[in-house]
């Protein structure tokens, strides 16, 4: 089926790029609008189709449930739920101030010219490949918190270093660049007018920052629920430090665990060999695919809302 779809999106592709290069710009943009509209729509539909088995077979109880056991059949995403929540929860507290004081030492406290240099520095953190990441996490970080942890709490708090905890602060560090890029956006399309205005009457450098950060709320709101899609979709980095826990369900984020990406890509490989682990896959694949979908629509209206 996936084979089917990329024949069908092939061609609308073609024609809007034809329409973007050779006729017309807008008509072009418009195109690829439907065309985007269209793809997701299509790989919704696929994700539905294959996971209707487990779906016709246990109803929404594949959703709601917490067991994954292939040698009886029996499957449920809850727990990997449970840890795409939990770790992404983790990675929004410890994002949101590292991506405000990212935003407001470029667009503030840095000389002019080096604030191009800095945010293209970080930028381009957002470009590296996720799987250097998830080595870093492997075996410098998890080791390094695992320490930490149990040295601040005064004993063994976290027994192994590949938990939701490391798998949450991995992604706060690959998420900031996202939200500070919104935020740093925001904080320069601050009218001129109103920067003076709020210096004429009296204001410090540290208040002028917040008023300026209340001014462009929309954004940093906007800006975080960008993150959290990227954060709650990340597959790779997180399945290397996650722990990949299927045996029970916790909620403890020093214990290891599983996230729905890392669940697809640890158990596809073994799919073929049962009749319903990949249609339970896919099934987790539609609900982290509707999750996605709320949380980018929220953050473009709260964006657009909020545009000076």
């Amino acid at each position: 089926m996936l084979g089917f779809l990329l024949v069908v999106l092939l061609i609308p592709y073609l024609i809007a790029a034809y329409g973007l290069l050779f006729v017309k710009l807008r008509w072009g943009l418009r195109l690829f609008g439907v065309f985007i509209v269209a793809t997701i729509g299509l790989l919704t539909a696929m994700f539905l189709v294959e996971a209707y088995p487990i779906i016709a077979r246990d109803g929404v109880a594949v959703f709601l449930e917490a067991r994954w056991d292939p040698v009886r059949e029996s499957y449920g995403v809850l727990q990997a739920l449970a840890g795409t929540v939990l770790t992404s929860a983790v990675a929004m507290a410890l994002a949101m101030p590292m991506a405000l004081g990212v935003a407001v030492t470029i667009n503030e406290l840095l000389p002019a010219r080096w604030r191009g240099v800095f945010g293209s520095l970080v930028d381009l953190t957002a470009t590296m490949p996720t799987v250097i990441y998830g080595l870093w996490g492997l075996f410098v970080l998890g080791p390094t918190l695992q320490s930490l942890v149990n040295a601040l709490a005064g004993g063994t708090v976290m027994t192994t270093p590949y938990t939701l905890f490391t798998a949450g602060v991995l992604l706060a560090i690959m998420i900031t660049p996202y939200a500070a890029a919104v935020i740093r956006e925001g904080y320069s399309l601050v009218p001129k007018p109103v920067e003076e205005a709020i210096y004429a009457i009296g204001a410090t450098r540290f208040e002028a920052v917040l008023i300026k950060l209340r001014y462009v709320r929309n954004y940093i709101i906007g800006g975080f629920f960008l993150a959290l899609g990227r954060a709650m979709g990340e597959t790779v980095a997180v399945a290397m430090v996650v722990g990949g826990n299927l045996a029970k369900f916790t909620t403890n984020i020093f214990e290891s665990g599983i996230t729905i990406s890392s669940l697809i890509a640890l158990q596809f490989p073994n799919a073929a060999s049962y009749q319903y682990m990949a249609p339970a896959l896919f099934a987790a694949a539609l609900l982290l695919t509707l999750f996605g979908l709320v949380i980018n629509a929220v953050a473009i209206y709260i964006i657009q809302r909020g545009q000076i």
